[in-house]
């Protein structure tokens, strides 16, 4: 008995999740992001983590996936790659453009009030 309300706390936990999930990303298309790429800015923007590594590790994702993230991102021009940092082109620094910046600050408020 034990056993199957825990199982059905998690499923409770797990669907409230999803319905906050869904109603951030709601919110987050409304500023032509999805909820993901507005953690991949702050992540940028607050914490500095500006090296794709960063991001795969943040996000505990592989690189190609992290860099999908990224692409997406730079094709909106929210964000732009710098190449060739200390003379090693390998070497990608990540920082968030102006409009991606606009766009972090705006969504970042109505998250906000969201809670």
């Amino acid at each position: 008995m034990a056993e199957q309300n825990e199982i059905l706390s998690i499923s409770e936990w797990y669907l409230d999740a999803q319905r906050k999930i869904s109603q951030l990303n709601k919110a987050s298309e409304e500023y032509g992001l999805t909820y993901d790429q507005f953690l991949v800015l702050e992540q940028i923007i607050e914490l500095g983590n500006n090296r794709p590594g960063q991001i795969a590790k943040k996000f505990n994702t592989s690189p190609p996936a992290a860099s999908r993230k990224l692409n997406a991102l730079q094709n909106k021009h929210y964000i732009m790659k710098a190449h060739n940092i200390d003379d090693d082109q390998r070497t990608v620094q990540l920082e968030v453009t102006r409009e991606g910046r606009e766009k972090y600050t705006a969504l970042r408020k109505v998250l906000y009030q969201i809670g």
